[in-house]
């Protein structure tokens, strides 16, 4: 058994998206020993270019399981392109108009037009998604914790339902949610203005702390698990701090250790906001990813938090416009190394 993911570049400066393949089984064999996953598409064209990166470098336009983590349209556009011209067999995605009668209305009422036009158009993205799903026959299905594939390759740990449907009402494209999504930014302007921050290696200087929030939209993220001879992968999309904890007690109370990951995603593009020391101290891997444009720096990915995860001896790497490859018993594609980021004892935040 081996495995091989690709994250491809999404996005420019400071916008960032998420565009995911993975591949595991028997991948010397043929096309039926193994299973092929993708997990969000990014923009549209980042979706065309998923589908030909998994025909050229997989040798398939099947797709076993599709997962939408969340409606933020940077995640979920291109997967528009991968439903309709793949051959898509399952969908992983959440519904929320399904879990909300107030959300539904909102949703599908045409008269709503002084709503943020960016956020109505994330969510209505989402439903284009499942219904073109449905119109092409796709199966779907809302991945809520304790979902999973019959050989428990994949696992979902979060959200559970529960978690899922308390968020809904605070999600931004609602009007409470507009209303906090304002004061939020006018709070957080006047919080990032640019200074000079010093640490060290030792955890007395740690800046990272466990202040940050995120959208109830990226909490609602899916956070996944794929188990391949032992080799353990964690995905987590936009999860911030609260969402994790939870996958991390859901875990916990199925036995799964989160200690000794092999591989884990860094939420949100690397944010500060996403991650914390009480994250890092339930979820441990020895290679972190980060999927970020090639200009978003220093915000995604922040700098503490790559000082906080090299402090705790991980390997940190970064998409920054180009497209990274980890693998594992995987066919040589002649691909050369890549420079893990760096610890930086002076830098601007």
């Amino acid at each position: 058994m081996g495995y091989e993911i690709d994250f491809l570049p999404v996005g420019e400066e400071s916008r960032c998206g998420d565009a995911i393949a993975l591949r595991y089984g028997n991948l010397h064999g043929t096309r039926s020993e193994q299973t092929v996953v993708i997990i969000d598409g990014g923009s549209l064209e980042s979706g065309e270019q998923l589908a030909g990166h998994v025909k050229t470098h997989y040798g398939t336009d099947i797709i076993d399981f599709a997962v939408s983590t969340h409606p933020d349209d940077d995640h979920v556009s291109g997967l528009r392109h991968v439903v309709e011209n793949m051959d898509v067999r399952a969908l992983l995605m959440h519904q929320p108009w399904e879990h909300a009668e107030d959300i539904c209305t909102l949703f599908k009422n045409p008269e709503q037009k002084n709503l943020d036009q960016k956020l109505e158009k994330a969510l209505s993205t989402a439903s284009e998604l499942d219904e073109i799903a449905k119109k092409r026959g796709i199966p779907i299905h809302q991945p809520f914790a304790g979902v999973k594939t019959e050989d428990g390759s994949l696992h979902v740990l979060g959200p559970t339902q529960e978690y899922y449907q308390s968020l809904i009402p605070n999600f931004r494209r609602t009007p409470e949610g507009l209303v906090e999504k304002f004061v939020k930014a006018v709070e957080r302007g006047a919080e990032e203005a640019i200074e000079w921050v010093t640490e060290t290696l030792h955890i007395s200087t740690e800046k990272l702390d466990d202040d940050g929030e995120t959208s109830h939209e990226n909490n609602s993220s899916v956070i996944l698990l794929v188990t391949v001879d032992d080799h353990r992968l964690l995905f987590t999309g936009d999860a911030g701090i609260p969402a994790l904890l939870q996958a991390a007690d859901y875990a916990e109370s199925q036995g799964i250790d989160l200690h000794n990951l092999q591989w884990m995603q860094i939420p949100h593009h690397g944010s500060k906001r996403n991650i914390g020391p009480s994250v890092l101290q339930r979820m441990r891997a020895g290679i972190g990813y980060v999927s970020c444009a090639e200009k978003s720096r220093p915000k995604h990915p922040a700098q503490c938090v790559v000082n906080a995860l090299v402090r705790r001896g991980w390997n940190v790497y970064a998409t920054e416009g180009g497209t990274k490859w980890h693998n594992y018993n995987a066919p040589n594609r002649g691909w050369a190394n890549a420079i893990p980021l760096q610890f930086s004892d002076r830098y601007q935040e």
